[in-house]
């Protein structure tokens, strides 16, 4: 990444390079699963780490599970802009066209008012996951981030095989609780 290698400082560069390199896979996920677009995946990916660059100062501060969730919170937003944005091009292409196009517009902005709701939702997920404790944190991030196998997951948490999906659903209904009482919260 070009911007990364003009930075001045030093140890800046290199963290971000390291940030980079350990994020890179996890940005592009969030990105084109919110997008569906293979086409602006590295410009997004790219605008993402722009924006933790300017973030550099907090980020260090933060343990890897924040780090995470900051990353991916900033591609969400990122991606979620850019969606935005696109709809209202659609928007203005649509002026002056016959009606039969110009109708199409609303089912437009209800798609993107269900993805939007769908990403508040994941953020919510995510605000409660940062929530459990470090044992169940750890559980659903090398299920679902990492995507490891039980018997991986049991040999790292000294556990038997048959045992981790019991944790990981007491693990998903904890997550899903403190989601509900956060949800309730703004509600």
């Amino acid at each position: 990444m070009m911007i990364i290698a003009a930075m001045a400082d030093d140890d800046d560069k290199a963290f971000m390079l390291s940030l980079y390199n350990d994020y890179y896979g996890l940005v592009r996920k969030t990105v084109y699963n919110i997008t569906h677009d293979a086409d602006n995946a590295e410009d997004l990916i790219n605008d993402t780490f722009i924006k933790l660059i300017e973030k550099i100062s907090l980020i260090r501060t933060l343990d890897s599970y924040k780090t995470a969730a900051y990353v991916v919170y900033t591609s969400r937003s990122v991606a979620i802009n850019f969606i935005k944005h696109q709809s209202v091009q659609k928007k203005h292409a649509y002026y002056g066209e016959d009606m039969d196009l110009a109708e199409k517009v609303p089912s437009l902005e209800d798609a993107m008012e269900d993805r939007i709701i769908h990403q508040e939702e994941i953020e919510a997920l995510g605000n409660a996951i940062l929530r459990l404790p470090e044992k169940q944190k750890d559980l659903l991030y090398f299920k679902y981030i990492l995507g490891m196998a039980d018997a991986e997951i049991a040999e790292i948490f000294g556990i038997a095989p048959d045992s981790v999906r019991q944790y990981l659903t007491r693990a998903r209904r904890e997550a899903k609780k403190l989601m509900d009482m956060e949800v309730n919260k703004h509600a």
